[in-house]
């Protein structure tokens, strides 16, 4: 197989689109941030009423490792300087197995079918086209675009040729009135307790060990690792790990809570971000030990339910252990991919 230099055609320049509906665009900066999650709200409170994006959403993924906000992002703004729309070109920067451009983006429901959408779609497959043609490297490539299913931006993707391969399932788990399940008793050897920044290395090579065999996973990087668990909505007091004798991390669950999406779900909650178990380790019984120690820190902290995500073809059959938990299936999100 060629190098994706050799093989991905790219655009030499890339302009933004000539203003549309009322809107001109332009590169987004750090002042956008208002703005784009102004508009990635009201989308989702139109494809995605459940959820609600937070401020340390929008701030995490422009600071991702190799972003250059200058170039890989693009806001459509109003007469008034209004953001209503926006673009950004995620090139994920770690490439073991496959090289991965994750494409978000969003256009305020007050504005949509006016050809915003397309027009931003095309400047961003574009642009990932860019980032790509530039690895002198040999591997699997695609463009990946997610939402919830048969939400405006799917149905965008699949009409410039993205296709479904993947299905998440949102999963939840409301808490009853009366006292929590008694805790299993750790294997000997192995102690649960609360994760602290201590752990935010430890906890990484742990993750990037457990989700080496999960679809489309790539090893975290240090910075985005570090910026995912010391966010504001990070909750390393109520995240769990499991850790044996030399004190090396075989599992853990990492909570976060952000109190603006209480309302959108109905009550408060903690989202279990990632749940894993080092390959070593599995096969002991860690994964529903670390999880429910996880579980009881929600609980405890006065949250009314637990929510996660899952892949609905994990390979380790985490679906069933979250079933078993009572959590319980509700909304379905789509990864579409185009491959280069």
């Amino acid at each position: 197989m060629a190098t994706l230099h050799e093989r991905i055609t790219a655009p030499a320049h890339l302009e933004p689109p000539v203003p549309t509906a009322g809107l001109t665009f332009r590169p987004a900066t750090p002042d956008d941030t208002a703005g784009i999650l102004a508009v990635a709200v009201a989308a989702a409170a139109v494809d995605d009423p459940r959820s609600r994006p937070s401020t340390a959403d929008v701030e995490r993924t422009l600071s991702t490792e190799g972003l250059d906000v200058a170039r890989d992002t693009l806001v459509g703004v109003d007469a008034e300087g209004h953001v209503q729309a926006y673009g950004i070109v995620i090139d994920i920067p770690s490439r073991v197995t496959a090289a991965r451009a994750v494409l978000e983006g969003a256009v305020h429901p007050a504005l949509r079918d006016r050809g915003i959408g397309r027009k931003l779609l095309a400047w961003q497959v574009g642009r990932a086209r860019q980032r790509l043609a530039q690895l002198d490297v040999d591997l699997p490539a695609t463009l990946d675009v997610g939402g919830p299913e048969g939400s405006s931006v799917l149905r965008l993707a699949a009409r410039s040729g993205f296709e479904p391969v993947r299905t998440w399932l949102d999963m939840e788990l409301v808490f009853d009135d009366g006292p929590g399940e008694a805790a299993p008793v750790p294997p000997e050897g192995l102690v649960v307790r609360p994760a602290t920044e201590d752990d935010i290395e430890p906890l990484r090579a742990a993750k990037n060990d457990a989700f080496r065999d999960h679809w489309g996973s790539q090893p975290m990087v240090a910075s985005d690792w570090r910026g995912f668990l010391t966010s504001a909505k990070s909750r390393l007091d109520l995240s769990r790990a499991v850790v044996d004798d030399t004190g090396a991390v075989l599992a853990f669950a990492i909570v976060e809570v952000e109190p603006s999406a209480f309302e959108a779900r109905g009550h408060a909650f903690g989202y279990v971000h990632w749940v894993g178990v080092v390959r070593a380790a599995r096969g002991r019984g860690l994964a529903p030990l670390v999880l429910g120690a996880a579980l009881d820190a929600i609980r405890t902290d006065g949250l009314a339910a637990a929510v996660l995500d899952v892949d609905a073809e994990n390979p380790s059959g985490a679906g069933r252990i979250y079933e078993r938990l009572g959590f319980v299936a509700g909304a379905v999100h789509v990864t579409a991919s185009v491959s280069l």
